[in-house]
């Protein structure tokens, strides 16, 4: 079959297996099987599930090695002194391959000779029924049991060839004597198990149904056990054994009808009384159904109607070749009236057939799913044995189940029934007339219930329907409803919004191609709505229906029906694509489309129903442009699709709708969406308007900008670009223009509403050039001043309110790129971007925004402008002309965009990466780039060999860059920020290649720890820096990458740290910031020269009110001297002292009591204990650090 341009062979399943190619290592793990009690057991287990579950889509090719497998497991089984467990385990094995390969195919491999008979009954009597553990091995005991009951000998002989002697059985549990024969003590087992509500139940069913039927055990046991389950279920019965009613199922099912017939009447006044079908339980009414309907086939005789349609030849390759009906190879009804007729004296209908075909009419109403499709195949069955009279009475039954009165499930229920027995031949074709035009009523079904909508399954058991049609009747039977049929299943194929609606209807018209062969252009069409290519709705409407509407047969029908149907459909997603895809078909029938459906289209926007109008506006947008796109490019012909007076009612209609209040409430957000559709669809179509129109679209737009709704903001900025392009370019509208540009500024100056804001600054950036220019000073300080970062903007406008608008100041970011797009640089104009002032306001707006680190309960709402700014940044120095680029601002582009490479944001990191690779190689290059040849070697020229968003790929990319001195500060200062957080991904990443970088480049060091200490006086006391930083600072210490510099004493770094972690901790008042400083000062003790004033700093944290900084002092500082007290001055005899005070002190205890244990700590580490304020002011001379 040839696939659609969208889905390729390669892209088809490529996971099909030819052979079972794991069969050693399957049969290994069976010979290195271990006991349940095992601990390996349970992991073994999974791999052997995990290796065989491939094999579920294609089981058959289990099928050649079955019986290998089945002699080792078995073999384990019949071993009598194998380890306790094993039996078990070697059972759980054996159930995998039966749940691959279904227990009807292994049954046929399984052993049946007499003497596992016995063996088998012995350990089925072991077994305890509510050992829910081992429930596979009673599983695999009772299938091999139905097998080994099918012995051709009389099962009371077996009882003499005892082969070991028994004297007890246990039954649920409990020791039973056992001078029983087999036949009993196996009528007893079925019992047992089919009164369990678990798996084994199935099974027990299975069992009975072999072992009832069994001519020596009927008589016997047939109406015992038929007997004993009537009594166990009643009308009262609470507790439902669902196995029970399965085995009775089942029994009917393979037994003879002979032998059944005398039980037929009292199983089904029993089930009938049962009342099963009255309550909400769809499994009891499953079993329920299939008893009702087994009984009504052990009523009649088995017979196939003599009266049913006889459709002849199948052969798909005549019906090929061929194209027309089957004109001598079918009978359809040629004498079947009088054969039926006199076979219809002979057939006696028993009074409970009615009953039987009653309850199965109203099982199709069921609410179950199961229960309507257990109905549907029987009421074909027993349908398939009735004279002709009465299966006409029971098939209108069933047609008139299809009237709009019936719930949904009766709609399910009625077209499985249809399908079942037209696949039967029991639908003659004289019904077709009727049944077609339900059959579309069908297809297209779909209601609303409260908030869903029901139709799916309906739709779905349609194209069943029209499968099952294809299959069972002649091309010429079908002939007059070919069109109806196979534009039907196409609508549904292409339009239909369920994926599974959309396959079914292709399978069904490819069925219909093939078998019958008059459908319309069937083979073309087949090869391109195949199971694929539906498959994508988006596909289906824009793309399949447009190659289905090349034919002029399905044209009208799928525009029809999108017009009927779809344009005011439930889903507003639908009603997009649906005015999507009628812009495409307007292009096949612009007629049509013009004489009819607008006029209809624009009658509907006068309903209540907001849906309709909100389909109708976005259709009327699309056709509009398509029918005006086809007069201009036929413009040379004439041709004038849209008339005078349509256009007059398309000008008005934007303008009745604000008469109508129609933009208020819920249902406003939506008509303000289509609108903006609409007018944008209908500027760019450059639609003949009035200055009443344009005034009533400009006050539309006006309203969507200040929208809550981010989508319809969007909407409204595309629509005023297109308006303001096509309509307000004329010199007449100078004034016009004016007040617009005037009100937008207006409203970007609004501090009330963030969203607002969003608007207008959109809205500022799309406007035309023509427009701009006049006012490009104002609107540039405008959007300039919106895109500052907070701390810029508190300073010089902004209230406190705004500060967290990162979404307005993103909004102004993009509009600021959008501007200069617009405006460009004419260097011979002063009202453009070659103005070096405009452009060097702009570029150094951008750069200030990204130090947007804007923080609220969203996280880093910041990241937002900083991706702007970049994306903004790299757009004009790619684009601006390369004299306005000043070196400054080259450089601070590129240190930015690789400060953001390296932070802490994987999508902000991955932009940044991309960008700056970008710049480095872009041509023709960048000036003013500084190392430019470095870079050139360090990043690669194909960007995307980088996977830019994993930190693994970038920090040891960005870690080279700490070499070159133009660019190490600001990396480093990214580094820090990352290296400082709380992911222990990013952590591992960034600093496993910040220390390799700086052990592989030793001379660099010094250079980088003075880096280290210029960031962290630059950024003190601002906390995005240097909460990161105190963690950094520990990291960095700790890793011994710069113990060099920290032991060196002519170098301050040490001593630089020490100061600014004083100052940034100054008052204790921030108790996290406390805490993660202990850290940082701890690693500092490993300098001989700072471990005094380190441990004094340490002491003072010991007597802090914080109960958390002094327990977490106590802890690092323990560390710290365990590792590094041999280099501080601490005597060596007071060591141990010292570390059994700190770990064994209660450091929660009140102060009172923590203090002097504080001081006894500074006596025994030599240092002065500190004193609190009062007493250090009473000393005229101390040295010791006070308390706070």
């Amino acid at each position: 079959m040839l696939q659609s341009d969208d889905v390729k062979d390669e892209d088809l399943p490529a996971n099909t297996l030819e052979l079972f190619s794991e069969l050693d290592q399957v049969l290994a793990m069976i010979d290195a099987m271990k006991p349940i009690q095992d601990r390996s057991f349970e992991h073994e287990f999974e791999q052997y599930t995990e290796v065989l579950s491939r094999y579920q889509e294609q089981p058959h090719l289990l099928d050649p090695h079955l019986e290998l497998l089945l002699s080792r497991l078995l073999g384990k089984i019949r071993q009598s002194e194998s380890p306790a467990g094993e039996r078990d385990a070697a059972f759980k094995y054996l159930y995998i391959i039966s749940k691959v390969r279904t227990y009807k195919v292994l049954v046929k491999f399984m052993p049946h000779e007499l003497s596992d008979l016995e063996f088998v009954l012995q350990l089925l009597s072991q077994q305890d029924p509510k050992e829910f553990a081992n429930w596979e091995t009673r599983y695999v005991l009772l299938l091999w049991m139905s097998i080994l009951v099918l012995n051709p000998f009389h099962m009371s002989r077996l009882d003499a060839y005892a082969t070991t002697p028994v004297n007890n059985c246990v039954v649920n549990h409990v020791n039973v004597p056992q001078a029983s024969s087999k036949m009993e003590r196996i009528f007893e087992l079925c019992k047992l198990y089919a009164s369990t509500n678990d798996t084994c139940s199935s099974m027990a069913a299975y069992l009975s149904a072999k072992y009832f039927v069994r001519a020596d055990i009927k008589d016997l046991y047939l109406e015992r056990f038929l007997d004993w389950v009537i009594e166990q279920h009643q009308a009262d019965t609470l507790q439902v054994k669902f196995g029970q009613l399965a085995a009775v199922a089942a029994i009917l099912k393979h037994g003879k009808r002979e032998d059944l017939l005398p039980y037929a009447d009292k199983l089904l006044q029993w089930i009938v009384a049962c009342q099963y079908k009255d309550v909400n339980d769809f499994l009891k009414y499953k079993y329920y159904v299939k008893i009702v309907q087994r009984l009504g086939l052990v009523h009649m005789k088995p017979r196939i109607a003599s009266w049913r349609y006889k459709r002849g030849t199948r052969s798909l390759a005549t019906n090929l070749g061929q194209q027309s009906g089957a004109t001598g190879n079918a009978a359809a009804v040629s004498g079947a009236d009088d054969e039926a007729a006199g076979d219809g004296d002979e057939i006696v209908v028993p009074d409970a057939i009615e009953d039987v075909i009653e309850e199965l009419l109203q099982a199709l109403r069921s609410g179950g799913n199961d229960v309507r499709w257990s109905a549907a195949k029987g009421l074909g069955r027993v349908t398939n044995r009735l004279p002709k009279e009465l299966a006409d009475e029971v098939i209108g039954s069933v047609i008139d189940i299809l009237n709009p009165l019936e719930p949904h499930e009766a709609w399910h229920g009625g077209c499985l029934a249809l399908a079942e027995l037209a696949k039967r031949g029991l639908l003659l074709p004289y019904r077709l007339r009727e049944l077609v035009p339900l059959l579309m009523q069908a297809l297209f079904y779909d209601e609303m219930k409260g908030y869903m909508s029901v139709g799916q399954h309906i739709r779905d058991a349609a194209c069943y329907m029209c499968w099952a049609f294809a299959r069972a009747y002649n091309p010429d039977d079908l002939k007059p409803f070919v069109q109806q049929i196979s534009s039907g299943l196409l609508i549904v194929a292409v339009f239909d919004r369920e994926i599974n609606c959309r396959r079914a209807a292709s399978a069904a018209f490819q069925e219909s191609v093939g078998r019958l062969g008059n459908f319309p252009y069937g083979i073309e069409i087949s090869t391109t709505t195949d199971f694929y290519s539906v498959g994508i709705r988006q596909s289906s409407y824009l793309n399949i229906s447009d190659f289905i509407a090349q034919y002029e047969e399905y044209r009208q029908p799928l525009i029809d029906h999108l017009v009927q149907r779809k344009v005011g459909h439930w889903d507003s997603a639908i009603r997009e694509l649906t005015a999507k895809a009628l812009h495409k078909l307007t292009n096949r029938s612009p007629l049509y489309m013009a004489a009819v459906v607008m006029p209809q289209l624009l009658a509907k926007t006068d309903t209540i129903d907001v849906n309709a109008r909100h389909g109708c506006v976005l259709a009327m947008g699309e056709i509009t442009l398509a029918l005006r796109q086809l007069e201009l490019t036929s413009a040379a012909e004439g041709t004038v699709y849209l008339s005078n007076q349509r256009i007059a009612e398309l000008n008005e209609l934007i303008h009745t709708f604000l008469e109508r209040c129609c933009y208020r409430g819920m249902s406003g957000e939506l008509m303000k969406q289509c609108t903006a559709n609409f007018i944008r669809n209908c500027s760019l179509a450059k639609l003949p308007v009035t200055e009443q129109c344009l005034g009533s679209w400009q006050t539309v737009i006006d309203m969507c900008l200040v929208s809550k709704t981010t989508q319809i903001r969007e909407y409204a900025v595309d629509a005023l670009a297109e308006l303001c392009t096509a309509y307000y370019c004329e010199s007449s509208r100078h004034t016009e223009n004016e007040l617009v540009i005037n009100a937008y500024l207006k409203g970007a100056d609004n501090d009330l509403e963030e969203h607002i804001r969003m608007g207008y600054l959109a809205a500022l950036g799309v406007l035309p050039a023509f427009m701009l220019r006049p006012h490009l000073s104002a609107v540039l300080d405008n959007l300039v001043k919106h895109s500052l970062p907070p701390q810029v903007a508190h300073e010089e406008h902004e209230n406190v309110q705004t500060y967290r608008w990162s979404e307005a100041r993103k909004e102004s970011v993009h509009a600021l790129r959008k501007l200069v797009q617009t405006v460009g640089y004419e260097m011979s104009t002063g009202d453009s971007f070659g103005n070096r002032q405009h452009f060097n306001k702009v570029i150094e707006c951008l750069l200030q925004g990204l130090d947007e680190y804007t923080l609220d309960n969203r996280g880093d709402i910041g990241a937002w402008v900083r991706e702007a700014a970049m994306t903004a940044l790299y757009e004009i120095i790619t684009q601006c002309p390369k004299e306005l680029l000043l070196p400054q601002h080259v450089h601070q582009t590129m240190v930015g965009f690789m400060q953001q490479a390296v932070e802490k944001i994987d999508r902000t990191r991955g932009l940044a990466g991309r960008l700056c690779c970008r710049l480095i190689h872009v041509q023709p290059a960048i000036p003013h780039v500084r190392d430019h040849e470095r870079l050139l070697e360090i990043f690669p020229s194909d960007e995307s060999s980088v996977l830019w968003l994993f930190a693994d790929h970038t920090f040891p990319l960005f870690c080279e860059l700490l070499a070159l001195p133009a660019y190490s500060k600001r990396v480093m200062l990214g580094l820090s920020a990352s290296i400082g957080q709380l992911t222990e991904s990013l952590i591992k990443y960034a600093s496993t290649a910040l220390f390799q970088f700086m052990r592989s480049h030793v001379e660099m060091v010094p250079r980088l720890c003075a880096e280290i200490v210029q960031n962290f006086e630059a950024h003190l006391l601002n906390e995005r820096v240097t909460y990161p930083m105190l963690s950094f600072l520990e990291r960095i210490i700790a890793s011994s990458t710069i113990d060099a510099v920290l032991h060196d004493k002519s170098n301050p770094f040490a001593e630089d740290i020490y100061r600014l972690l004083n100052l940034e901790v100054k008052g204790y008042k921030k108790l996290y910031k406390t805490a993660s400083s202990i850290s940082a000062f701890c690693q500092l003790v490993q300098v001989p020269r700072l471990s005094k004033r380190v441990l004094s700093k340490m002491s003072v944290f010991l007597g802090l009110q914080h109960v958390h900084v002094r327990k977490t002092a106590a802890t690092k500082l323990y560390e710290a001297l365990a590792l590094h007290g041999d280099v501080t001055e601490i005597p060596e005899d007071n060591m141990d002292e010292i570390l059994a005070l700190l770990s064994e002190t209660d450091w929660t205890l009140p102060l009172v009591e923590v203090r002097p244990l504080r001081n006894e700590l500074c006596n025994l580490m030599g240092i002065k204990p500190p004193v609190s304020g009062a007493s250090a002011a009473a000393v005229a001379k101390t040295s010791t650090v006070p308390d706070k």
